[in-house]
């Protein structure tokens, strides 16, 4: 009877070391996962009203993805985001849906979990969930800007959406994808594109009012030696002088090319100059400006008026990878396309 209570210690540090030994992604990938909800998303003074109808379509659209998704080796952290957004250049408010895949890994003699991670899914209603804001006004920093808010790549329609994929960083070196959706009214976005004319024009501006304001700055800043100033301004006009002889020979292209769409890219040799390329270009910046004639401003401000979508997240981790397919299989895009302009 004694030896006993010893056999059982044995087999008890044996199975802990065993199961210890036979810890792997592999293993984790198996274990079914669970749905937990997250912080409370702020609320952003939103009225009752409106936030009552906010909440009802973000539930909805975690009820599809709790039914058509079953994490395993992670769980679902998820929570809702509501913004009351009242300002003369929004027509809607802004909300969303986050979801974040928490993935199981091995610890000495058991299974944890992470605390964080870089692997999300965002669903945003009337806002970017990716890529820049799309409502003005608009002001970038410095002369040498674009002047107008860019992505990085051509949105290609597919059936009742837009999509795009991109490399992204995650932080720590770690490299990983981001698929990119916007569901939006019958073959319309909520942002145009810019002109080459547009952006040239817009360049001679900022370029000719920074020009001015460096000059003024350096004239008073070097006043008392005027030495120093003048070797200033040369260096700094210089700058500005071959920038400006850069935009006005484009301007000069033919009214065929001025229309084209404006897809650009920062000169390698100069900072202020930008030269024109192609959607191919890993360095392109496209251009969009603001479109108010997409909204239907008769709307309910709580109203969804398109969809963003991202999924980021590392691509090449056994368990997030998986977790990231399974997601996008869970997308319904029709049922988000269906909840537009109600």
């Amino acid at each position: 009877m004694k030896e006993l209570p010893l056999l059982f210690v044995c087999y008890l540090i044996s199975s802990i070391h065993l199961s210890a030994q036979n810890c792997t992604q592999e293993t984790l990938a198996k274990i079914p996962g669970k749905w937990i909800e997250g912080m409370k998303g702020s609320t952003g003074s939103t009225s009752a009203t409106d936030l009552a109808k906010e909440k009802f379509i973000i539930g909805n659209i975690h009820k599809a993805l709790q039914q058509a998704y079953k994490p395993m080796g992670l769980d679902a952290d998820y929570n809702g985001i509501y913004y009351n957004t009242q300002d003369q250049y929004r027509w809607g408010n802004t909300y969303g849906y986050a979801l974040r895949l928490m993935p199981y890994i091995c610890t000495n003699n058991s299974t944890g979990k992470v605390h964080e991670t870089s692997t999300s899914l965002t669903i945003a209603a009337n806002n970017m969930a990716f890529g820049p804001e799309i409502y003005e006004p608009f002001i970038d920093s410095s002369p040498w800007d674009m002047g107008f808010r860019s992505i990085n790549k051509l949105p290609v329609k597919q059936g009742n959406y837009y999509f795009y994929t991109e490399e992204t960083g995650l932080g720590f070196g770690i490299r990983g994808i981001q698929a990119n959706w916007l569901v939006t009214y019958d073959n319309k976005l909520p942002f145009l594109w810019v002109s080459r004319k547009e952006f040239l024009e817009r360049r001679k501006q900022k370029l000719t009012q920074g020009r001015a304001q460096e000059m003024a700055q350096i004239k008073d800043s070097y006043k008392n030696d005027e030495k120093i100033q003048k070797e200033k301004l040369a260096i700094a006009m210089k700058g500005y002088d071959i920038a400006l002889a850069k935009v006005e020979a484009d301007l000069k292209m033919s009214a065929s090319e001025l229309s084209q769409q404006a897809i650009v890219k920062q000169d390698p040799n100069t900072v202020m100059t930008h030269l024109f390329t192609n959607a191919d270009d890993p360095f392109a910046k496209i251009l969009i400006k603001s479109n108010p004639d997409y909204f239907d401003k008769k709307l309910p401000r709580n109203s969804p008026q398109f969809f963003s979508i991202a999924l980021k997240g590392n691509d090449k981790d056994l368990i997030l990878g998986n977790g990231m397919k399974e997601l996008e299989k869970a997308l319904d895009f029709d049922a988000l396309k269906n909840m537009l302009g109600k």
